[in-house]
């Protein structure tokens, strides 16, 4: 019998509504979000959706738009005023469970967002005739919205929009709530409530295809909602799974997939700073597409747990907003290729105005890499894939633009590539027209350095698997050959990663060279690798705000010993966990969602040098077992650790060779054609594959 994961709340949130991450119980289905607050006696229920946003342009201030919370349901139980409060959060099935209970009394409310229909179902069971209730739409004013409520053939609803002179793109949307049914049976009344959400972004005629179709919701039609929604959980959980000894560290991966899950299914409107997660207007920092790494960092663990389909919206923003990034590069440098700002919205939203910057009324912070950095998404993808089909659909085109724009800015001197006023991290260029801050002409940055070679390398091999641009592959490897790798300085006797040209400052950015660019490795870069452990051991900034999605998953591929990164990890939970299973930090929202499932993947599973590393930093003492986990070379691999024994089983699904590490105690492949392979006295083993084929391995652990 599988494990259940669920988080329990034993208290009304405390922070909900907010500006930044809730503290609420969530769900959703990848569009359409439901957010629990208020109290027993006075519940309330946000609804988001992931393209309910007001698209001002006026400035990246963010008191003028962004994403927007689109409805609000209250349910009143004036009995229950002072009852026990106990929320669940169901991972598995994605529901939000609410249990009321004073005295004798009990009352039970279950929140489901239909996976595959864009209807919220409220199923209430609470005592007949002792406890009363209501339940009704509440208008969202402010932030200047357009709101409208009504009644129509039984369905109240309530219309929010905006649509101001300054909107780049109108957005309207509605909430229509029908009460389905309501009974009496044994003492106890079971109402079911129905709200169809909708915004004019799906249809036209969103307002009368919502309240139609609520209209005709009958129960029967509910019945086939919940079964098609736990059928597509179901299918979903199917795709990969981990068993831990550690039953929190395991549903915090189930809940760190789960948040991002629940709102990253509309393909034209992914998640931003706070996903689709909002239960206030004016969202911090616009709850945007933050290119310099927060826009990504949700995505990390998407390809390793294969959970690729969640990848499908990633690109729709970079696309859309690449004829105004091409623009940007003739505009404000003269080259061609495509130069991005730190922030960026949907249907090529510019979020990033500021009217105090030397940067052309734009917010760039100094920063060349925002386009490259966005780029290592589809670098995990494609590696762990290789699927042609969605990289020429999805983000060929953007890669392509991107790297002309490297082609272009970088300068050729004395035999070699240099990246000129660039800047590492982030300066404040908007902060005074005459001011000119340190950081702004920083030359060869190590992220530039890294995120380039990746691209290099990415283009040529995916230009040369699609048959495209071709010719373009003599000059990218010319960048790739010329282009100065990460570089060291020497500090209290120990190599340390260099963050630019000329210092000797240990920098928290040079990681990401690391992760996840991926351009360090223990047997690439040898060199690198040991100068990157002494880097990440002298940082010792586990409590980041802005490094926890990549400085734990940072540790597993350096090899810290497991119980130190678990340890950690738990520290964490308790010190910045929210009762959601997401974490607040200053600026940190959706992002460190991936944290942990990103950090369990490396500890259970490596392939980032090509090479596939099993259980390569855990416990061998302690049992673990995962399936469906991928792996560079489109690899998807089942792999248990019982007693110091490993067994696996690898789908090759593009028929790539398989290289191996092979534990201390030697391991046996069994190929798809039966034959064995003994691997005992070397340190990798390397076979080829067919096209579907499945190997068995069964390794020993030489245990402590």
């Amino acid at each position: 019998m599988m494990k259940r994961h669920r988080l329990t709340i034993l208290q009304p949130a405390k922070e909900t509504p907010s500006q930044v991450l809730l503290d609420g119980a969530i769900t959703g289905n990848g569009d359409v979000t439901a957010m629990l607050a208020g109290g027993a006696d006075r519940i309330r229920i946000y609804i988001g959706k992931a393209d309910f946003w007001k698209a001002d342009g006026r400035a990246s201030m963010e008191q003028w738009g962004g994403i927007s919370p689109l409805g609000l349901v209250e349910i009143l139980l004036p009995h229950l005023a002072y009852a026990d409060y106990c929320a669940v959060q169901d991972l598995d099935e994605a529901y939000i469970g609410l249990r009321l209970t004073l005295g004798k009394l009990t009352a039970d409310l279950r929140i489901t967002v239909c996976a595959e229909s864009n209807t919220v179902l409220l199923q209430l069971d609470l005592p007949h005739p002792a406890v009363s209730a209501s339940a009704s739409l509440i208008p969202l004013e402010g932030a200047e919205a357009i709101v409208q409520s009504g009644e129509s053939h039984g369905v109240t609803y309530t219309v929010r929009g905006f649509d101001t002179p300054a909107c780049r793109f109108p957005t309207y949307g509605i909430c229509a709530m029908k009460q389905v049914s309501r009974t009496v049976s044994g003492g106890r009344q079971r109402i079911l409530w129905a709200i169809r959400v909708s915004t004019n972004h799906d249809t036209a005629a969103y307002r009368h295809q919502a309240i139609e179709s609520a209209r005709v919701l009958d129960e029967e039609d509910c019945k086939r909602l919940l079964a098609a929604h736990s059928a597509w959980w179901q299918n979903f959980w199917s795709k990969s799974r981990v068993e831990l000894p550690d039953e929190r560290l395991e549903t915090y991966w189930y809940a760190g997939i789960y948040a991002v899950a629940c709102c990253a299914r509309n393909k034209k409107f992914p998640p931003g700073l706070w996903g689709a997660y909002s239960t206030a207007d004016c969202m911090g920092w616009f709850g945007d597409y933050h290119l310099n790494y927060n826009y990504e960092a949700p995505f990390y663990a998407l390809t390793t747990a294969n959970h690729t389909e969640l990848l499908e919206c990633y690109s729709a923003p970079l696309n859309d907003f690449l004829p105004i990034a091409k623009q940007y590069a003739k505009d404000f440098l003269g080259i061609d290729g495509a130069y991005y700002p730190v922030g960026i919205g949907p249907y090529g939203l510019e979020t990033d105005f500021h009217p105090y910057t030397k940067e052309h009324g734009h917010l760039f912070h100094g920063q060349k890499s925002n386009a490259a950095y966005a780029a290592v998404i589809p670098m995990m993808h494609w590696y762990g894939t290789r699927d042609t089909e969605f990289a020429a659909r999805e983000y060929y085109e953007y890669l392509l633009s991107t790297a002309e724009f490297w082609e272009n800015y970088l300068v050729f001197e004395d035999g070699a590539y240099q990246i000129c006023n660039d800047a590492l991290n982030e300066v404040g260029w908007y902060s005074d027209l005459n001011y000119m801050p340190s950081g702004h002409d920083d030359k060869n940055p190590i992220v530039s350095k890294g995120l380039i070679r990746m691209l290099m390398k990415l283009m040529i091999d995916l230009s040369g698997a699609l048959g495209r641009n071709t010719e373009k592959i003599p000059k990218w490897q010319h960048i790739l050959d010329h282009l100065p790798a990460a570089d060291t300085f020497v500090s209290n006797g120990e190599p340390i990663l260099r963050g630019i040209d000329g210092s000797e400052e240990l920098r928290e950015l040079s990681l990401e060279y690391m992760y996840p660019i991926g351009e360090i490795g223990k047997y690439t870069t040898p060199e690198l690798f040991e100068a990157a452990q002494n880097t990440h051991r002298r940082l010792s900034i586990w409590d980041s705000h802005n490094r926890f999605c990549s400085y734990y998953p940072m540790a597993a591929r350096l090899e810290y010993h497991p119980d130190e990164i678990v340890a950690h990890i738990h520290e964490t939970i308790e010190k910045r966990g929210l009762p959601n299973g997401m974490f607040r930090y200053m600026g940190g929202g959706l992002e460190n969602s991936a944290a942990i499932p990103a950090t369990v993947n490396e500890m259970l599973l490596q392939s980032y040098e090509g090479i596939i590393r099993l259980f390569p930093v855990w416990d061998k003492n302690r049992s673990a077992r995962f399936s469906g986990l991928r792996a560079k070379g489109a690899f998807v691999i089942d792999a248990e650790l019982e007693n110091g024994r490993i067994q696996a089983e690898i789908l090759s699904e593009r028929g790539m060779p398989l290289t191996l590490e092979v534990p201390e105690g030697g391991c046996t492949l069994i190929m798809g054609d039966g034959r064995q392979i003994l691997a005992s006295e070397t340190r990798f083993v390397t076979v080829d594959t067919e096209l579907g084929e499945r190997i068995r391995i069964r390794a020993e652990c030489i245990l402590n």
